[in-house]
């Protein structure tokens, strides 16, 4: 009785001993915070969703209003290359940066500076992919995503000129007026066109229910990337 005693006394500091063991072997997955800019401001929910169903870890919103939404996610440091690229892919991100203050506050500035922003989503088609930024100081910030004359990112400048075109027609619109969503679901096989201006955000793929002031502005905006061979 004494030695069954013993040898279950001994099993169980085994066992203690192999947790304890097992414990220390268990190592946490460095990981890298990254701050992610949505091309829409409204579909937060579908956005933490993409990010939640990889597995990855949603910690919030950092910048929040009406205009932009830009999160941090943690994904494993091993592979924030491979997340990056797979996250700019994804269609529903403006930019993806590994998170510092600098990227932070570069976002903020950069939402302060804009004059307009558009971002074009896919289609089933060759429809081209890009997003684009217009800064009050007449810089032009564009990267083509696909079926671009022109992939990656590219900076320039416009004339005073185009500059000024481009204001009077933005300035007919009525554009914290009206509708935030020109959508029609059905539509399945359409891009997404997000127009941010004036601290508001307007989808469209519904293009013959848009004010005809601001299908116009768009369109005089658009014009730069066809002058500057960005576009098709």
């Amino acid at each position: 009785m004494k030695q069954l005693l013993t040898v279950c006394f001994l099993m169980a500091l085994s066992c203690n001993q192999l947790k304890e063991v097992i414990k220390k072997e268990e190592v946490t997955i460095p990981e890298e915070s990254l701050i992610v800019v949505l091309k829409s401001s409204v579909n937060v929910t579908d956005a933490k969703a993409l990010i939640e169903n990889s597995s990855l870890i949603w910690s919030g919103l950092v910048i929040d209003n009406s205009s932009i939404k830009a999160a941090v996610i943690n994904v494993p440091e091993e592979k924030k290359d491979f997340w990056i690229h797979r996250l700019k892919a994804s269609n529903i991100f403006s930019s993806v940066a590994i998170k510092t203050h600098k990227s932070i506050a570069y976002i903020k500035q950069l939402s302060e500076d804009t004059f307009v922003q558009v971002s074009k989503t896919s289609c089933f088609g060759d429809c081209p992919v890009y997003d684009v930024t217009l800064l009050k100081n007449r810089t032009v910030l564009f990267n083509g995503i696909k079926n671009v004359l022109m992939h990656g990112k590219h900076e320039f400048e416009i004339s005073a000129s185009k500059m000024k075109r481009v204001e009077e027609m933005f300035k007919k619109t009525s554009f914290t007026n009206y509708n935030d969503s020109y959508v029609d679901k059905s539509l399945i096989d359409f891009p997404n066109t997000f127009i941010t201006h004036k601290n508001k955000q307007i989808e469209i793929k519904l293009w013959k229910k848009v004010p005809l002031e601001l299908a116009l502005a768009f369109e005089t905006f658009e014009e730069i990337l066809f002058e500057q061979k960005l576009i098709e």
